[in-house]
This record gives C-alpha cells, structure tokens and sequence, in this order.
C-alpha cells in the first residue's frame, strides 16, 4: 500500500496531548482503554466500579483490554471528586467522562478545584453528530445550571430514556416510541444508569458555550494549550477536545477570560490566545 493511502492512525492527537503532561495526577473513568500517557507520568484511577463489576456490566466487550483497578473508588455523580484534595493534581485526564455525568459543570468546578496552579485538564467529548447520538438534540445549557443550581447527584430517568429512544435502531426493536416510559422501561432504563450512558451531549461550539459559562459564572480560568478538532486527522473522527492549564492566581485575580472565547473558535483561536 502507498504510505500516502495508509490509514491515519487515530492515537496521533491523543499521544500529542498525552506530551504535555508531567507529574502525577488523575484519570477520570479510564474504562476499559485508559489513556495512553507517557513512562515518565504517575497516573491514577477514579472510578465507581472494580474490573468484575465493569466486565460484567460490558459483557459485549468480550476479550478487549480489561478495565483496571481504580486507585480511588468514587461514584462520580455522588461523589465526585471528593476524595481527591484540592489543588493536588499535576494533571487530570477526562476523555469521553463529562457526557456522562448527571452535573457537568458540577464536575467541571471538581476539576479546578484538584487541579495545582498551573496544571492540566486534558478533557476529550464526542461529537453528537458523528456518534449514535446524532438523532438526539443537544443538551441546552440553561438545563446544565439548573442541574447546578439544584446540585443533581443523579442521572435522571428522562435522560435515560431520550438516551434509549434517540439511539435505538428501529430495525433491531420493534417497540413502538410510545412505550418508552418510566413505567414500562424501568428495569432497564436502571440498567443504562449503571452502565453510564450518554446523559447529556453536544457538539463543539455547544459545549464551548458550557466553557464559557464555567468561566464567566463559577470562576474558573484556564489558558488554552492545544486542540482536538472535531474530525481531525490523527483522531478518531468523531470527537473534539482541549489540553487546558489552570490559570495562576494573579491570572484569575484578573478576571481574564479570553481562553475559554478561544476554546470555542477552534484551532487559530487558540494559536491567537497562546
């Protein structure tokens, strides 16, 4: 095959960000491929479930890599990340964790909170218009602070089941729409709680709006470092991401706010805001 036609590997941009860590900190909900990360960094695992249970609730993960242990033991949605002490982190890694989450901008808070001045959020999302959740519609941000303003700890059964009926294949289930209620699905629709189905999705410019309100809201500033695209090459196509750096205190102390208007202009905004 001509190196020209070959297959791009999609691990390209990951190993990039993977580059700008050092130290040690956190990866959130590794699932059963945790992110590749160099020799040189100590990481840790934060997840709601041993390897058994996890196995057992993927079943159709057959023999793909197992889940690891988790280091620290924490139900994301009602725990968050209070095991972890403030300002202890030289990194935390997010990829493919916030969509799940009955609180993400809960969560978003959790991670400034851990992270050291200066350290790194490395944070991945799908693109709901290239994955199974291209029939849904985007979560709008006034429903994010409202989960906020409420403190959510839960993943709620509506989500679950605009999950279910958005993402089903009419071929395969035969069920009529209207049967997807509470009362009719409630045995599974608390087995799609368990496995962490997608609660909530977006698309880039979508969820830059969640950013910015992070920012201009919750008082978190954080500078841009690198990019993921939404279908760039050396990805797998269907997601976007930042490699973010929390901000020194005089930088907050300021107010600046420039970063997150980069995060949601893509690339050469970025490049204007470095």
């Amino acid at each position: 095959m001509d190196p020209a036609e070959a297959p791009t590997d999609p691990l390209v941009v990951r190993r990039r960000f993977a580059a700008h860590l050092a130290g040690q900190g956190i990866e959130v909900g590794p699932g059963h491929v945790p992110f590749p990360v160099p020799p040189t960094v100590t990481v840790r695992y934060v997840d709601r479930w041993e390897p058994d249970e996890n196995s057992s609730l993927f079943p159709e993960l057959g023999d793909s890599p197992g889940f690891p242990k988790p280091d620290i033991v924490a139900n994301l949605d009602a725990e968050r990340l209070s095991g972890v002490p403030d300002a202890s982190q030289d990194f935390v890694i997010a990829s493919h964790v916030i969509e799940h989450l009955a609180n993400p901008l809960a969560m978003i808070v959790e991670f400034d909170r851990v992270l050291r001045p200066g350290g790194l959020l490395l944070m991945l999302v799908p693109d709901r218009r290239k994955t199974f959740d291209r029939h849904r519609s985007p979560t709008p941000l006034a429903h994010l602070v409202d989960e906020y303003r409420r403190d959510v700890r839960v993943v709620d059964d509506d989500h679950v089941l605009d999950y279910m009926i958005g993402t089903r294949d009419a071929s395969d289930d035969t069920r009529d729409v209207a049967e997807f209620t509470v009362d009719n699905m409630a045995g599974e629709i608390e087995t799609h709680r368990r496995r962490s189905v997608h609660a909530h999705v977006w698309n880039p410019d979508e969820f830059g709006e969640v950013l910015a309100y992070a920012a201009r809201e919750l008082g978190v500033c954080w500078d841009v470092v690198d990019v993921m695209e939404s279908g760039a090459q050396g990805t797998h196509g269907d997601e976007f991401g930042w490699v973010f750096a929390k901000a020194q205190p005089s930088a907050r102390r300021s107010g600046r706010r420039r970063p997150w208007r980069a995060a949601r202009r893509g690339r050469s905004a970025r490049l204007a805001a470095s």
